[in-house]
C-alpha cells in the first residue's frame, strides 16, 4: 500500500496538518503510546495556544522573515470554529494571549477533527526514511511504509521524557539539509560557583526586572529559584543564545539607584536598610554581598558601585536549564532550503518540515503553537492542491 501522505509525529503540528489534509490515505506515525504529550503539558495544563498580536518580530532564526507568509495565511477564525465545535472553551486575556480552559480540550479538538481515513499508529517509533524515484520509504516500528508525500513534524530536542529526539534533524541531514546549531531555549539559568553561594537565600523572590544580553532586551517577571533564575523575561532572552555570554539585570528599572541613594543619605542609617526600599530584603542582602555601611559615610565610588549592582548587575551565563527543562529547542532545520509559503523542501520534492524542528523559534505567549498551526496548515494546503 502506498499512502498519499505520511506525517511523522502526532504532536501539535502533526495533528493540525493531519486535520487539514483531504487526501484519501494518510498515515500518522507516533513513537509515544499516546498523541500530543507535549501539548498536554503546555502552560501547566492551561494551553496558551495563540496570541492576538503576532509579528515576525516575535520569532528568532537565521532568517527572521521566514515565518511571515505562513503566519499571514493561517486562518485563525477557522481554528476557533474548530475549538467551538468541539466545546473547547478559551479566553482572551488583556495581554493578547489566548488560553484554553485545558490543554486536553485542545488536543481532543484536534483528534476529533481528524478525517475518518486517517491511520494513526501509536508506539510506532520513526527510524529513517529514503526516497526511490517519487516514493518515500519510511522505516518505523519495525515496518516499512510507503508514501507520495512525507511531512516531518517530529519536534526537536526539548523534553526527552515526552519523546523528544534528534530524529527530525537526522532525517533532514539524510536528505541534504543543513541544521542550524540547536540549543535549549525558553529556559532558566542555573547558578554555579560563587553566584550559587551568593544567591543561596533568594529562592522564591519574584520581581519585575529588565534583562539584556548584547542588543537583545526584555522587561518582565524574573524569579529566583533554588537553582538560579527563571521567569518570562529571562525565558524570552534565552531564545537568542545567552550561554557563555554576559547577562545584565536591572532589578529596579523605574528608578536610577545612584540618584536614589544620594537623595536618601540622611534616611536609613545603613545602606542595607535603604536598598530594602528598592528590592526585596533577601535580594538586597545578596547584592551587597557582605558590604554594609552607614549611609551618610558612603563615598561616591561606593555609591556608584552599589547602584551598579541594582541597575546593571552582570555575570557570565555558565549553565542553562537544559533540554529537559527548556520549553523549546532553538535552531534546527535550516530554512534556507525550505519554501516559506509551502514548507516543502527545495531539495526533495514532496518532503515537508513543520513546527519546532525548523529554525523558527517564538517568544513566550502562544507564539510557538501559533507557528505549529501555521506551518502545518501551509504544508497541508500544498498537499491538497497537488
Amino acid at each position: 500500500m502506498i499512502f498519499d501522505c505520511i506525517i511523522l509525529g502526532a504532536g501539535a503540528s502533526g495533528l493540525m496538518c493531519a486535520s487539514k489534509i483531504k487526501t484519501a490515505k494518510t498515515l500518522i506515525v507516533e513513537g509515544n503510546p499516546q498523541p500530543g504529550l507535549k501539548l498536554l503539558a503546555s502552560g501547566g495544563g492551561l494551553c496558551n495556544f495563540y496570541n492576538s498580536e503576532i509579528s515576525f518580530k516575535n520569532y528568532y532564526g537565521q532568517n527572521p522573515h521566514f515565518c511571515i507568509s505562513a503566519l499571514k495565511s493561517f486562518d485563525f477564525e477557522d481554528f476557533k470554529k474548530m475549538l467551538a465545535k468541539n466545546k473547547a472553551e478559551f479566553t482572551l486575556r488583556e495581554d493578547g494571549k489566548f488560553f484554553a480552559r485545558s490543554s486536553k480540550s485542545v488536543l481532543d479538538a484536534l483528534l476529533n477533527s481528524l478525517p475518518q481515513n486517517i491511520d494513526l499508529r501509536l508506539g510506532c517509533k520513526f527510524d529513517k526514511a529514503s526516497k526511490n524515484r517519487d516514493i518515500f520509504e519510511v522505516f518505523a516500528g519495525g515496518k516499512v511504509f510507503k508514501c507520495k508525500n512525507l511531512v516531518c513534524s517530529l519536534g526537536a530536542l526539548s523534553r526527552k521524557s515526552m519523546g523528544a529526539s534528534p530524529s527530525a534533524f537526522d532525517l533532514a541531514e539524510s536528505f541534504g539539509h543543513e541544521i542550524a546549531k540547536p540549543y535549549p531555549a525558553l529556559c532558566g539559568v542555573i547558578f554555579t560557583g560563587d553566584l550559587k553561594k551568593r544567591f543561596a537565600d533568594t529562592a522564591g523572590i519574584s520581581l519585575q526586572a529588565e534583562l539584556s544580553c548584547g542588543k537583545n532586551k526584555f522587561e518582565g517577571g524574573l524569579l529566583f529559584t533554588h537553582e538560579g533564575l527563571s521567569g518570562p523575561a529571562l525565558f524570552n532572552l534565552s531564545l537568542y543564545g545567552i550561554k557563555n555570554k554576559t547577562l545584565e539585570i536591572n532589578f529596579c528599572p523605574k528608578i536610577k539607584a545612584e540618584d536614589f541613594i544620594k537623595q536618601n543619605k540622611n534616611g536609613p542609617k545603613h545602606l542595607l536598610a535603604l536598598l530594602e526600599r528598592l528590592v526585596p530584603p533577601r535580594l538586597a542582602k545578596a547584592l551587597l554581598n557582605g558590604f554594609d555601611k552607614r549611609t551618610a559615610d558612603l563615598t561616591k565610588s561606593e555609591i556608584a558601585l552599589t547602584a551598579r549592582e541594582i541597575n546593571a548587575f552582570s555575570f557570565t551565563v555558565d549553565k542553562l536549564g537544559g533540554y529537559e527543562k527548556a520549553e523549546i529547542t532553538a535552531g534546527g532545520v535550516s530554512t534556507k532550503d525550505i519554501s516559506s509559503r509551502t514548507m516543502m523542501s527545495q531539495k526533495v520534492k514532496n518532503l515537508y518540515f513543520t513546527g519546532e524542528c525548523l529554525d523558527v523559534s517564538g517568544q513566550l505567549g502562544g507564539y510557538n503553537l501559533a507557528w505549529a498551526w501555521a506551518s502545518a496548515c501551509a504544508a497541508a494546503k500544498t498537499i491538497n492542491e497537488a
